[in-house]
């Protein structure tokens, strides 16, 4: 059995979510108010916890299926814990009721795309663009998916979903994490930089980071980055983990990641 069978909301009266927990009435909210549940899932995703977020957009769900942010919310998270297969299968679903939605046609393209599906991830990518009025997320998509391909027109791509949020961090954080899962970390590193400028207590940004700046062979850099991380959700395994594990970088080191950017300079991969 899939560890998401609990996506399966059909029954608004049996509520998806592991246990049947019920989300908080914080704040006066109501618990069988779907948009209430709503705002919940897109403050979880904003703190970059992906399970809670996408249970409660399930849980939206649970109570009306019609609301297409929290179908789109709901894939988003899929995308970002890396469950592309679950991804793909929920935005063929997404699809039936939401055919012409840019967001779900975006995050069928990327799924695809991650599969190494290309060509086919390029068509959907197509369609979310043709739409009157397209945002940021199919931006990203197509930037992510270009940078994938080596084409230097992911920049503009990037660039087009910047200017739609100029003032909304979360989407530099989406074009950090595009370039970052395209393997173009030099120029995921200064997005995550200035993100985390003004959001400093994204532990996940910081590990993201501290990815970027291993792969690119900065150990020192890297190391600082876990440690943020670690120091902000000290229970988090993999955070420890990875800052241990650069704690005892030595010299050598430094001197394979100076071969692998010059590796990398010579013959553009």
């Amino acid at each position: 059995m899939s560890r998401f069978q609990w996506l399966e909301f059909e029954n608004p009266s049996n509520p998806p979510g592991e246990g049947g927990d019920e989300p908080p009435a914080t704040g006066g909210g109501d618990p069988t108010d779907p948009q209430y549940i709503l705002r919940l899932a897109d403050e979880a995703y904003r703190k970059m916890d992906w399970e809670k977020a996408l249970k409660l957009y399930s849980r939206t769900l649970g109570l009306d299926n019609g609301i297409e942010a929290a179908w789109v919310g709901q894939l988003r998270c899929l995308l970002d814990m890396n469950e592309n297969p679950e991804a793909l299968t929920w935005a063929v679903k997404a699809q039936k009721t939401f055919g012409k939605s840019p967001d779900v046609q975006a995050a069928r393209a990327l799924a695809l795309a991650r599969h190494g599906q290309t060509a086919e991830a390029l068509a959907f990518s197509d369609g979310s663009m043709k739409a009157d009025r397209v945002g940021w997320f199919p931006w990203v998509v197509r930037g992510e998916i270009l940078a994938r391909t080596g084409s230097a027109n992911a920049e503009f791509c990037m660039s087009k979903a910047r200017e739609i949020g100029a003032t909304d961090w979360l989407i530099s954080l989406k074009v950090a994490q595009g370039y970052k899962n395209a393997s173009w970390y030099e120029k995921a590193v200064p997005a995550y930089k200035k993100v985390l400028s003004t959001q400093s207590d994204l532990a996940e940004a910081w590990f993201e980071l501290g990815e970027c700046h291993e792969a690119l062979g900065f150990p020192t850099e890297a190391r600082d980055a876990f440690e943020r991380a670690s120091r902000l959700v000290p229970s988090r395994k993999k955070y420890a983990d990875a800052y241990a594990r650069t704690l005892n970088a030595g010299p050598l080191d430094s001197v394979l990641g100076w071969v692998r950017r010059l590796w990398k300079g010579v013959t553009g991969r």
